[in-house]
């Protein structure tokens, strides 16, 4: 283990089809994988413009976020840790849309969002993937992330249980696995 990377006992890793099984944190940086954390990933001390720019470096770029989200254009002077939980979020996956990843791995995109706001993110994500960036959704509210899947797989006390095609997905097997009362087929 290297950094807190753990990597996989078999298998290979790949993005854009070359493998990146044992690349270091910044060498997958560089293949265009990205990770919208938990936490929203946004430097709390910094303004919006700031957080931005550190991501965007050229205006129109930041324009263009602002145009699609009028409520960080009217803030932009806003220190990022006074922003709600769902603007915070914004601001983390918005320079995505001007700059889309390879992948994007997304640990509880939806987390203590008001529904309103979740929709907005999954619009986002959709979107992302619609762009051509595979995503890697870490989520409890599985009926917003099979709108955004091709590939479903529940996790049941740290293992795969069910792994398989949105198509297939048995919302009863979901529930099961949800809910940690499911034994597995």
């Amino acid at each position: 283990m290297a950094a807190g990377l753990l990597r996989p006992a078999d298998g290979v890793v790949r993005v854009r089809g070359e493998d990146a099984t044992r690349d270091t944190a910044v060498a997958r940086a560089r293949r265009g994988v990205r990770l919208a954390p938990e936490g929203r990933g946004v430097f709390p001390g910094l303004s919006i413009e700031e957080n931005l720019a550190l991501q965007l470096t050229e205006a129109e770029d930041r324009d263009a976020v602002y145009a699609r989200f009028p409520a960080l254009a009217a803030r932009r002077t806003v220190v990022a840790g006074s922003l709600s939980g769902g603007e915070q979020q914004l601001l983390a996956l918005a320079p995505l849309l001007q700059r889309p990843p390879a992948v994007l791995v997304a640990d509880e995109p939806s987390l203590g969002l008001a529904p309103r706001v979740v929709d907005e993110v999954f619009r986002l994500l959709t979107e992302l993937r619609d762009h051509g960036t595979a995503l890697l959704l870490v989520e409890e509210k599985a009926a917003d992330a099979l709108g955004a899947a091709d590939t479903v797989a529940y996790l049941a006390q740290g293992e795969i249980a069910w792994s398989g095609p949105r198509s297939e997905v048995d919302r009863d097997r979901l529930a099961e696995a949800y809910l940690g009362t499911g034994v597995r087929r």
